[in-house]
């Protein structure tokens, strides 16, 4: 069981996801190379040095605006196949939730930016996040399959079209394709998509 914050904690997680929405909003409008840490603690009244007290870096930043934004994804991907509902509805709520995040103006400015600048240890993270939502989201197709809603395709072209669907959310490739029994998923970037049975 988790023991509660304190008002403390609550205030400085507060805090620091305000810089960051800040932050993921001046990278969306200069460019992650343009945007300075003094410009954004300006935008918040802050200095510089008491900016460091919540993040140590601007790779830090960027590291943690892009966690943020696939966290929120996964949330609301799981609020999703905890509804009861029916596959088809499940599908199309998990991708309206999908573009209703990825179009945030400075959501999708953080994510376009390169990761690459970043340490590997926070470039691998990414990556092992994104993978876990892609497979939280094939469960819904998954589902929809075994219950004879949705029939697989060819999963190459699956792939390759499914890479459009999460485009925004990612430029760098996952750790590639799984394959569960006769069922084959890819999670390079992309959510494989399937077709309604009978269409």
């Amino acid at each position: 069981m988790k023991s509660q914050k304190s008002f403390r904690e609550i205030r400085y997680d507060e805090k620091r996801r305000k810089i960051l929405e800040n932050a993921a909003r001046i990278f969306a409008k200069k460019g992650y190379e343009r945007a300075s840490l003094e410009e954004i603690a300006g935008k918040l009244k802050l200095t510089k040095a008491s900016l460091y007290h919540y993040i140590k870096s601007k790779e830090e930043m960027l590291f943690l605006i892009q966690m943020q934004a696939i966290e929120q994804l996964q949330k609301a991907l799981e609020i999703v196949l905890e509804s009861g509902k029916d596959p088809r509805e499940k599908l199309a709520e998990a991708v309206k939730c999908h573009v209703r995040t990825v179009t945030q103006r400075h959501v999708v400015g953080a994510l376009r930016q390169q990761e690459l600048i970043l340490p590997k240890k926070w470039r691998d993270e990414i990556v092992a996040q994104r993978d876990h939502y892609d497979l939280t989201f094939l469960k819904i197709i998954e589902e929809g399959i075994e219950k004879g809603v949705f029939r697989a395709m060819d999963w190459k072209m699956s792939n390759m079209a499914g890479s459009k669907l999460s485009s925004d959310t990612s430029q760098q490739p996952s750790s590639g394709p799984k394959t569960r029994g006769s069922q084959t998923t890819g999670t390079n970037g992309g959510i494989t998509p399937i077709a309604l049975q009978g269409a």
